[in-house]
């Protein structure tokens, strides 16, 4: 099974705010879904998708730490249409995230601008 296939049930699930199932996922809630099917365990937060930022002061509240490489399982924050949006690394190359109007989808990260990467610990 490859990266992308672990992850194809998900591909097409509509975007949802604060969403958290395969009903509806915000960029949130897909990480946390993709974390827990690779064994890492992301704390939920219910936020104001405008307002949240994988900061310092959100590290200890998101159990993640900063780290310079990206590899399987990173998170990736960047700026989608001037809003905040996140993503998780499935491999070196690609990335799983749901956005407002394409919903859940695999994109590859050297189309992202990536401002932060952050690992779950």
């Amino acid at each position: 099974m490859t990266d992308a296939e672990e992850f194809s049930d998900l591909i097409g699930v509509p975007y949802k705010e604060n969403g958290r199932d395969k009903n509806g996922f915000d960029c949130y809630g897909l990480v946390i879904e993709a974390e827990k099917r690779i064994g890492n365990k992301l704390d939920d937060v219910v936020y104001d998708c405008h307002e949240i930022r994988l900061a310092r002061e959100n590290e200890r509240l998101l159990n993640v730490v900063p780290c310079e490489k990206i590899e399987r399982g990173c998170i990736l924050e960047m700026h989608a249409s001037g809003q905040l949006h996140i993503g998780m690394a499935i491999n070196e190359k690609e990335f799983i995230h749901c956005t407002i109007n394409q919903g859940v989808r695999i994109s590859k990260i050297s189309m992202a601008t990536i401002f932060k990467v952050f690992k779950v610990v």
